[in-house]
This record gives C-alpha cells, structure tokens and sequence, in this order.
C-alpha cells in the first residue's frame, strides 16, 4: 500500500529511560537486573514497578509488576537493585534531551517525558533517506550529550513512525517507506497494533483476526457491527497504516518543580529553599509568554504520602514573587491546620495551572499556542 500524500515523520524514544538514567550516575549498574519503582511507603515491598533495565527485564521483571514480585523474580540474584523514582533528576535529563530534539525540526511534539515525534517532511523533501540521516544525528548527539540511548522509527505518518521505533529496541533504528507500509504491518501479530488493548486483541482473534494483515482485509461493515461505527473502521485504518493526525504542539496544562529537602520538615523552615523552584516556574511562564491563575504546592511526606494544596488567585500572575508569597503561605497553612497530625515533609514542590496564553501582538491565537511545546511531568 502506498500512502497519499506521505510526511517524514521521527519518532524519538528513550530507551527503559529512568532506569537508564540510574545507570548512567552509577555505570556499575549496568551489568546488574535494576528495577526503578514506585514505592507506596506502607511497607518496603508495597507499590509497582516503573521500569527496568534490560538485564531485568529478560529474568521476567515487567512494568507495573508489584514490587514484591519483582523481589520473587529476582530472588536468586542478590546483585539486583531496587532504586525509588528520581523525578526531578529525569526531568531535568529530559528537558536538555528535548531541546536537542527540537533543534533539528520546528514541528515538534513532546508526547510524554522520554518520548517525541518531529516532522521533517520539509527538510528532506520527502527523501527518507535524509530522513534516515537526521534520525542517526539524533542518536549520536543524544548519546554524545547524556550517555542516553534511544530507539528511533521512521515513516509516513505518526502511527508507523511510532511503531517503527518499537519494533526495534534498544538503540534500533527503523525506515519504513511509504511503499513498505503494508508488508511491515501485515505479518505482525494483532496486538502489536496500536490502540490495540488486552480486550479488543481477545475480542479480534474471536474473530479469526490474527494479524494486523487480517484486519487490514476484514469487511469494515462486520468490525461496526463487533466495535462501533466509529471504533470499527478507524480500527481498519490504523491496520492499513493511515494516520492524518499531525505532529503537532500540545497545550500545557501544567508546570511543577520539586526538590528533595536536606532534612524532613515539621515545619516551614525552608522557604528560602523555596524561592528558586518559584524563579523556575516564573521564567518557564514567561519564555511560554503565559501566565498563570492557580498557584499550588506539593508535600511528599517521609511515609512517601503526597498532600497537595491550591489557590486560585482573582487574576493571571507571572511574578515569581507571587508564585513564592502564595506558596509560602499554603504551606505554612498545612502545618498550622495538620492539628494532631504531625507530618513530616521529605519532598517540597510548587505547582502553577490555570495556564494563559498570552496573545502576542501581531499573532493570532493558533500561531501563539504553538509556542507551548513542552511539558513538564513529575
């Protein structure tokens, strides 16, 4: 199948990011199963696993596999290491990663903290093996600059782009043709589709549908009747390999900062530390030529409970003198109203929502939002 009209479009993924961000503050890690995990607090076995590294995820650790599991799994192997989740120091990798990215094409999408799509369709002319070029450059400036490896795709579209860059991994790099289209999706096992889920995948090979070629052929009135006039045939679509969403900026809804305090807090003591998460917030909203109306703080307590609290301000602010008073006071308002409760705070953080655009003179509303290309998660 050849695709009308097809984009060059990159897709960027960061391989097993978090864990692989442990290995590169402690290379001895590298050899090692290492699991990066959200602990709950309630016991030192409660919460899930994030991710892993390779080594561990070929003993049989898995996203989202509970802790104590992954323990069992790895019972025989007293080497392994059990790292907690290490926000700021992952978004801060991330953040330097994306600008690179976003340095080799104004189209830009930040899909989640280690994942990105680019559109160079105008650059290459259409020529993939330019495309080809750009997505090696990117990988080497990335493991140049952060020690980072990444699994990049190639393809006419964000969809084949996206699972070109899975298929792949880690540190592959896949082309996929506009004219390839058909012969890379169609022997793939249904599952592999994307959009695909553990239900729809049992509910296809009821069906008979095995592979991704299988629906690819099947009649589009019978996938309405099983999945919906809607579902059914964009079901097909994606099978075929069609995907007009473009690659594009995603508005910001949020920005956070959070530090880790040099001693648990059972009081407001470290406002002064509070001032360049605030100085953070203020210059990010401005380089955004936004403001924000809701002005919040985080509190990661030492059983690794998380308490928030918000205000939503009477008019839109910038001012990281603002950001700070107002965070000042919600925090010193959580100690006084914790009555008999004593919380002991390990993790301090500022949020700011409510995000405005500002509409810059001589731009229209669609030109100004394309400014906001990035976001930050936590």
């Amino acid at each position: 199948m050849i695709l009308e009209s097809p984009r060059v479009v990159i897709s960027i993924d960061l391989d097993y990011f978090f864990a692989q961000c442990e290995e590169i503050r402690r290379p001895e890690l590298k050899s090692k199963p290492l699991v990066v995990c959200v602990f709950s607090g309630r016991t030192q076995t409660s919460g899930a696993v994030s991710t892993a590294n390779y080594v561990a995820r070929k003993l049989g650790v898995k996203s989202g596999m509970p802790i104590l599991s992954a323990k069992r799994v790895l019972a025989q192997h007293k080497e392994a290491e059990f790292l907690p989740i290490d926000h700021d120091y992952y978004e801060r990798v991330s953040e330097r990663v994306m600008q690179l990215i976003k340095s080799h094409s104004p189209i830009f999408e930040q899909v989640s903290i280690d994942e990105a799509f680019i559109d160079v369709t105008d650059s290459t002319k259409t020529d993939f093996e330019v495309g080809k070029s750009i997505g090696l450059k990117i990988k080497e400036e990335i493991l140049d600059a952060e020690k980072l490896t990444c699994s990049v795709g190639i393809g006419p579209n964000k969809l084949i782009a996206k699972m070109a860059a899975d298929h792949k991994k880690p540190d592959g790099l896949v082309v996929i043709k506009p004219e390839e289209v058909s012969a890379f999706l169609s022997p793939m096992p249904i599952g592999k589709l994307i959009g695909v889920g553990p239900k729809s995948e049992s509910k296809f090979e009821k069906m008979g549908i095995k592979t991704i070629g299988d629906l690819s052929d099947f009649d589009v009135n019978s996938l309405s009747d099983q999945f919906g006039k809607n579902l059914g045939p964009s079901f097909k679509r994606l099978a075929q390999g069609l995907d007009t969403d473009p690659v594009r900026p995603r508005p910001i809804e949020q920005l956070s900062r959070i530090i880790t305090l040099k001693k648990d807090a059972e009081s407001l003591w470290f406002g002064d530390e509070l001032k360049p998460l605030s100085i953070y917030l203020s210059d990010k909203l401005k380089s955004l030529n936004a403001k924000c109306r809701v002005v919040g703080i985080i509190a990661i307590t030492s059983e690794l409970k998380t308490k928030n609290k918000a205000r939503t301000l009477d008019h839109l602010t910038n001012s990281s003198d603002e950001i700070l008073h107002n965070c000042l006071e919600l925090f010193q308002g959580f100690f006084d109203s914790s009555g008999i409760e004593v919380f002991r705070i390990r993790r301090v953080g500022i949020r700011v929502s409510g995000i405005d655009l500002e509409k810059a003179e001589g731009k229209n509303e669609s030109e100004n939002q394309s400014t906001l290309t990035r976001f930050l998660l936590f």
